[in-house]
């Protein structure tokens, strides 16, 4: 097992992802991240079942960073209760892998 994680969150705006995206780079908290295009989001929210256009973005980052990655996403999000969630990585390619341990903070 690797200490290489994907992070996901998601945003209404793509503008707001983007600044995230900018400002975690910038920290080197993240080596790299993806936006995806609008997706549909269904969630229950006050009791209701909502729906809405979101931006998921997948970002790769190391496990002994998350504390500190979920702290800054959840300070500069504007959900009140943002998803962010971290799945391990099982397998990486050894050059991928050096790659981004050479531009995360360690």
């Amino acid at each position: 097992m690797s200490d290489i994680i994907l992070v996901y969150t998601t945003f209404e705006e793509k503008e707001e992802a983007l600044k995230l995206v900018r400002i975690l780079l910038e920290k080197h908290l993240i080596a790299c991240a993806q936006i995806d295009s609008a997706v549909d989001s269904l969630y229950w929210w006050d009791g209701e079942i909502e729906q809405a256009k979101e931006y998921r973005i997948v970002m790769k980052s190391s496990q002994s960073l998350w504390e500190q990655l979920e702290q800054e996403i959840s300070t500069y999000h504007s959900y009140d209760v943002p998803e962010i969630l971290a799945i391990p990585v099982s397998s990486i390619g050894k050059e991928y892998k050096q790659w981004m341990q050479g531009v995360l903070q360690q």
